[in-house]
């Protein structure tokens, strides 16, 4: 036999046995992809690690002496593929992409001087009320004192600590309202 023709056979040989292992690759992909599935669960992890283990298999091809164990060498490929990215993985931290926005996101001007507006209406709608009422009011709502704590700080029944808080929300209301428009530059549209 000729050297040409020993190349020629060599090459056929060889072309045949990459298709054979094309075939035998493709036959496997469903099955492990579902493996790689079950590690990861994660769809585009899991095409990953089989794209990968193709690509390792294709390469290392020459390693693989018997056929019959062809199974269980793509599946440890596959399993050794797995932890390396597990180990590349754990060296980045995972963030919520919710704390990433918060982290970076900042309070526009127009929010910061809405919220100084409104605390100092509440301020000035605050001191408009009678002493009562705003006494009342501060406990319950700043403080967080209970109704009956508040009745022995003032030394009321706590009927009238309800009636007094209950005004005096309801006057704070209506004063923040005046204030407000009082403040508003805004003129309305007629029709």
């Amino acid at each position: 036999m000729s050297l040409t023709s020993k190349i020629s056979s060599l090459f056929f040989c060889e072309q045949k046995r990459k298709r054979q292992l094309d075939a035998l690759l493709e036959e496997r992909y469903q099955n492990l992809y579902r493996l790689a599935y079950a590690w990861c669960h994660q769809a585009s992890l899991a095409e990953d690690l089989v794209q990968e283990t193709f690509l390792k298999a294709l390469e290392s091809s020459d390693d693989l002496d018997r056929l019959e164990s062809f199974d269980a060498w793509l599946a440890k490929v596959m399993h050794n593929h797995f932890l390396d990215t597990v180990r590349y993985n754990q060296r980045w931290k995972m963030v919520d992409e919710i704390a990433i926005d918060h982290f970076y996101s900042v309070e526009c001007n127009e929010s910061v001087l809405i919220e100084q507006q409104t605390s100092e209406c509440l301020c000035k709608a605050m001191a408009s009320l009678p002493f009562e009422q705003r006494e009342v009011i501060a406990l319950v709502d700043l403080q967080g004192f209970s109704y009956k704590q508040i009745s022995e700080i003032t030394g009321t029944p706590i009927g009238t600590v309800m009636s007094r808080i209950s005004r005096g929300r309801e006057n704070l209301i209506k004063r923040m309202q005046q204030i407000e428009k009082g403040q508003s530059k805004i003129v309305p549209l007629r029709r």
